[in-house]
């Protein structure tokens, strides 16, 4: 075997020696963030199959959710789900970015400011992924809210519709 394919098969058994879960908390909470904001989004527009033909950043669709919200868009929330994002481009890109860390503590930094501290009650350290997985259930819960928003917008605007519009319901 050649060097270059030893050394890359030796990173991939090292880093597969171990299962970082605050990895793997983050990148799949982005995913399931990123399906909620593609609801918000599609539920609000009238042909949503039109947006499958662009690609719209993580950023982008908060911007598109943030400009939807009635009285939620300076919500610090926003802030919290756009940290998910930097932390999990920063994880997409690079196993051992020296910005992880940085990003991280950003992140559980903006939790704490927001939900308050981030310790068990017996006073012990909870660990990362547990935090992670906090942030990513209270940005869920967030957007749930806003989900329900804009369905029951949707719901109203579709009846409006059948009644400014009666000849495509006939």
């Amino acid at each position: 075997m050649k060097a270059a394919a030893q050394e890359i098969k030796a990173k991939l058994e090292a880093s597969l020696q171990h299962v970082d879960e605050s990895a793997v908390v983050l990148l799949k909470g982005h995913l399931i963030i990123e399906e909620a904001l593609n609801e918000i989004i599609g539920t609000f527009v009238f042909h949503s199959e039109q947006l499958d033909k662009v690609r719209i950043s993580f950023a982008q669709k908060v911007a598109i959710a943030r400009a939807m919200s009635l009285d939620e868009h300076e919500n610090e929330m926003w802030q919290l789900i756009l940290a998910v994002n930097s932390l999990r481009n920063e994880l997409a890109h690079s196993l051992n970015s020296p910005k992880r860390q940085k990003k991280t503590k950003a992140l559980i930094d903006l939790q704490k400011k927001l939900r308050g501290q981030t310790t068990a009650p017996d006073g012990s350290e909870v660990p990362e992924h547990v935090i992670l997985s906090f942030v990513v259930a209270f940005s869920l819960g967030f957007l749930s809210g806003f989900i329900e928003e804009v369905r029951r917008f949707r719901a109203w605007l579709d009846e409006m519709e059948k009644i400014i519009n009666p000849h495509r319901h006939k």
